[in-house]
């Protein structure tokens, strides 16, 4: 099928509105991907478990589901990044220490080490 404009204009406004609405629906949809979360207990360097689960962040909001069930949903808070709140009303901070091999979440009574190779548990 071929489009042909008459007015050059017209095409150009079809275009960006095109590009627009294609790009504001792609951040609608959620980052994704499997991952392994090892879970560690207050004053612990070693895992107290080790679960498959899925991670996901869309629009600063964080989802992690773990295999056995357990489920995390962190909200963002203030203008700070890595500053959350549980779906408890509880705080959660981001942390740093895994560099591009994951991320951390502490949470009130256990921190969520999230790694993205799974080969461990597979």
């Amino acid at each position: 099928m071929k489009v042909v404009c008459r007015k050059r204009w017209m095409c150009l406004k079809t275009l960006l509105a095109t590009v627009l609405l294609w790009g504001g629906m792609s951040q609608a949809f959620a980052d994704t991907t499997d991952a392994r979360c090892d879970i560690h207990l207050p004053g612990s360097d070693k895992p107290s478990a080790q679960y498959l689960c899925v991670f996901s962040q869309r629009q600063g909001y964080i989802t992690i589901e773990r295999d056995d069930g357990v489920y995390y949903d962190f909200t963002p808070v203030g203008d700070t990044p890595g500053n959350y709140k549980d779906s408890r009303g509880y705080p959660v901070y981001r942390q740093s220490g895994l560099g591009q091999k994951g991320l951390i979440f502490k949470l009130q009574e256990e921190s969520v080490y999230v790694y993205w190779d799974t080969s461990e548990l597979e």
